[in-house]
């Protein structure tokens, strides 16, 4: 089998996890399973996690990173793939740390260094099988196009076969995927986007209208697929709305390839249709004992990856599902998006 390269731009973060209260989240106004920039009202939040008596755990962060993360170590073979990575960090501790994490996992990175701007960071919120994220982006929202055009960035791009990107990045970094999208125009390299979360569906709904028509796989919750539907006023402003929509844009490289929408739903099904048929196909998840909920954060990032290292493979949907499943309830076991020895899958 040829290598399967993937590259992916994202917002490199250092996660910091912590089990809070109902009280915590109303004192600083975050939503149970939602996912926001730090705002006013969350301006003293790290502070108090930090100098509280949180017990806290570091990991490795970014929904794109994570993604690649887990879907090197899936593969867990060079030879059959590798995952690159664009990013951009401080100058600081934390990058260093992120550097470090993923070259453990095999991912072959490439960080665009901000002198004045920290490495973001990401505070997961977790609370009973509910979790919330809150991001202050710092460098990672700095990521420019003169970084991207360089010529060892350009490289990973060139020599990968799919690229790998999310609404998050979209949002702030949309000159940087213009770009990209020429590029994969003048190719007919396969793109894969996670929406992200409801929060950028709603602000970023019209980047997420200007990217789809290129994309062969197209991740994202119900809530978030709804939140799309509503920001863009779809006549069907449900998610069933949106993955119809979405599925039946005409792809700007025309109808060779069939592009697949999977929009995911905690416990509830996985819902699937693709623009060959326009066919909505729903998929059971096999519920976990309560006491095997850990946290939720980072379960759909998993399910990216364990549907894609299935199905770049074996090219069949019901096994790619399953691959996804597999891999969403891994992450939900474990606190953080924590990877250990492979057997242990």
């Amino acid at each position: 089998m040829a290598q399967i390269t993937i590259v992916a731009l994202g917002h490199p973060l250092l996660d910091i996890h912590a089990d809070v209260s109902d009280n915590f989240l109303k004192k600083f106004k975050v939503e149970p399973n939602n996912a926001i920039l730090i705002g006013p009202e969350q301006q003293d939040l790290q502070e108090e996690l930090l100098n509280g008596d949180h017990d806290l755990t570091f990991v490795a962060g970014g929904a794109a990173m994570n993604t690649v993360r887990m879907l090197q170590w899936l593969v867990n073979d060079p030879r059959k793939l590798q995952c690159y990575y664009l990013g951009s960090v401080g100058r600081d501790a934390g990058a260093k740390c992120l550097r470090e994490l993923m070259e453990e996992s095999g991912v072959i990175t490439h960080f665009q260094v901000q002198e004045d701007s920290p490495t973001g960071i990401c505070m997961a919120l977790v609370n009973g099988c509910n979790r919330s994220l809150v991001t202050s982006l710092g460098a990672a929202a700095d990521f420019t196009p003169e970084f991207l055009m360089e010529k060892k960035s350009w490289k990973m791009v060139e020599s990968a076969k799919i690229c790998y990107l999310n609404g998050y990045f979209v949002g702030i970094s949309m000159n940087s995927v213009e770009i990209l999208l020429k590029h994969i125009k003048s190719t007919n390299k396969v793109l894969c986007f996670n929406l992200a979360s409801p929060f950028v569906s709603r602000l970023h709904f019209k980047k997420i209208d200007a990217v789809i028509p290129y994309a062969d796989f197209v991740f994202g919750t119900r809530d978030e697929a709804q939140a799309f539907a509503e920001a863009k006023n779809l006549d069907d402003n449900t998610a069933v709305g949106t993955a119809k929509y979405f599925a039946s844009l005409p792809r700007v490289l025309g109808s060779i390839r069939t592009r697949w929408i999977v929009f995911t739903n905690g416990p509830g099904s996985i819902m699937t249709i693709s623009s060959k048929d326009l066919k909505i196909r729903n998929f059971t998840v096999d519920p976990l004992p309560s006491d095997e909920f850990v946290d939720t954060n980072g379960a759909g990032d998993g399910f990216a990856a364990g549907f894609l290292a299935s199905y770049l493979v074996e090219k069949d949907l019901d096994k790619a599902i399953q691959s996804g499943k597999k891999a969403a309830a891994y992450i939900i076991r474990r606190s953080g998006f924590s990877l250990d020895d492979r057997y242990d899958f």
